[in-house]
């Protein structure tokens, strides 16, 4: 539990405010414990840091699977992850923030882990493999079910939602507002749909 919390704690921090900018002081100040209570389960910030970020990647690979494993349809899914941020309030509700992240900080937080950890593009590729086929089945299930086009390849529409959805977070101002998110993913949906 204790383990858990810090990692989380962590998390939260680094997404703030950067992992260069966080200690493990702040850390332990957050979670209410000392330096040398964190060092009985990490021993050091950067084992920290791939801790928090291999619970973040666990989480998200697990969420984006759940929405596209069930049963609502590619639009609601698409509206969920594109116009209601539902990922985002997920990630956020877990690790305890109220705090909106923005991209600045997505993308510095992106680039202290790969400098830190190189060998997680192995992981991140595997993540996107397993999301991508879920997209996939859900795409096959859609079309079976009339959905979608006949004409629609659920591999290639699989790849370009992902694609789509890793990239939305930098569109910058446009992906901050409601109104242009919604016509993004109604445009993105005519694509695919009947």
């Amino acid at each position: 539990m204790i383990k858990n919390n810090i990692t989380i704690t962590a998390l939260r921090l680094f997404l703030s405010r950067g992992y260069k900018y966080v200690s493990l002081v702040d850390v332990a100040n957050e979670v209410g414990i000392t330096k040398g209570g964190i060092y009985h389960y990490f021993s050091s910030k950067e084992e920290l840091l791939n801790a928090a970020v291999q619970f973040l990647f666990d989480h998200l690979k697990a969420k984006f699977i759940q929405l596209f494993s069930g049963e609502k349809s590619i639009r609601e899914i698409l509206y969920a992850i594109i116009v209601e941020r539902e990922v985002d309030h997920y990630i956020k509700e877990m690790i305890g923030s109220t705090e909106e992240f923005g991209r600045a900080n997505d993308e510095n937080f992106k680039i202290e882990i790969m400098q830190h950890f190189p060998h997680l593009y192995k992981r991140i590729d595997s993540d996107h493999l397993d999301i991508c086929d879920a997209i996939e089945k859900k795409l096959h299930r859609a079309l079976q079910n009339g959905e979608i086009r006949g004409d629609v390849d659920s591999k290639i529409m699989a790849i370009i939602i992902l694609t789509f959805l890793n990239g939305q977070k930098s569109q910058g101002i446009f992906a901050n507002d409601s109104e242009i998110r919604k016509e993004m993913m109604e445009n993105f949906y005519k694509i695919i749909c009947v």
